[in-house]
């Protein structure tokens, strides 16, 4: 991700109207110098449904998180009281572990690589849910912000909730474990972030979804969606059952004075 003051480096892809599309997108959701001085968000966890939660076992082989922490800038994610009172789920550049004070419980340096093959068809264990949830959270947080370090390839045009969209389909670099590189965003005329088209990695290349965000709210400055639903998808069309979804109350920024403790590195 670009480090300057200003979103576009010298040597940046976007231009033209795909620079146009995303620096109207920028400041919708707050602007480059508030992303910079985030610190982290706090959401209470209202839901945590959907088909594939559903039949890897939300409720039996691993809780729902009840309060999430992110902070997007670093791509880190906390569940607190997670999976049981008193532990952490922490999630961060696509390691997890649970922990109790500093005690590590569980730790998976890999955890995509899990995923592969016949395994991915298993139910989720609470370390599972972990990876899932963060690295959805850490990527959708992130955005639009993070598509400065994307390479725009390609304009699209969409509908969504009766909603006309624009949409650029960019080249991200390998920082977004639970998608392929390939991914199309869609915003709506006031250059709010409505619909992210994907795979979902960790279910199989051909499991195309469209996550779909609404009800946003200003957090420290920043838009912050409080609904992501991810529906099933065939090309542009937006299929109706829920895959995933998970809505948030109690929205609020961190103080800068409260940071969050890196990941203790695996490797």
């Amino acid at each position: 991700m670009n480090d300057e003051t200003e979103p576009f480096g010298a040597d940046t892809p976007w231009t033209g109207d795909a620079r146009r599309l995303l620096a109207r997108a920028l400041a919708r959701h707050g602007g480059w110098a508030a992303w910079r001085a985030t610190n982290g968000i706090a959401l209470r966890v209202v839901t945590l449904a959907g088909r594939l939660p559903e039949s890897k076992g939300v409720g039996v082989t691993f809780p729902a998180p009840t309060r999430v922490e992110v902070w997007p800038a670093r791509g880190l994610v906390v569940l607190q009281d997670y999976p049981v009172a008193g532990q952490r789920g922490v999630y961060a550049a696509g390691q997890v572990q649970i922990l109790e004070g500093e005690a590590i419980l569980e730790a998976r340096a890999d955890p995509r690589g899990s995923f592969k093959g016949r395994r991915a068809g298993r139910g989720w264990s609470a370390l599972d849910a972990l990876y899932v949830v963060g690295a959805s959270l850490a990527s959708a947080h992130a955005l639009p912000f993070s598509l400065t370090s994307a390479r725009p390839m390609s304009f699209r045009g969409a509908r969504s909730q009766g909603r006309p969209l624009w949409g650029v389909e960019v080249d991200v670099p390998g920082t977004t474990p639970n998608h392929r590189l390939e991914q199309t965003i869609f915003f709506d005329k006031e250059g709010f972030l409505r619909r992210h088209d994907y795979a979902l990695a960790f279910v199989g290349w051909w499991a195309s979804v469209a996550e779909l965000c609404d009800d946003y709210v200003d957090v420290g400055g920043l838009a912050v969606a409080r609904r992501r639903r991810t529906v099933g998808r065939l090309g542009r069309f937006e299929l109706g059952r829920v895959a995933f979804e998970m809505t948030f109350d109690d929205v609020a920024a961190i103080p800068a004075a409260a940071p969050a403790k890196p990941l203790l590195s695996l490797v």
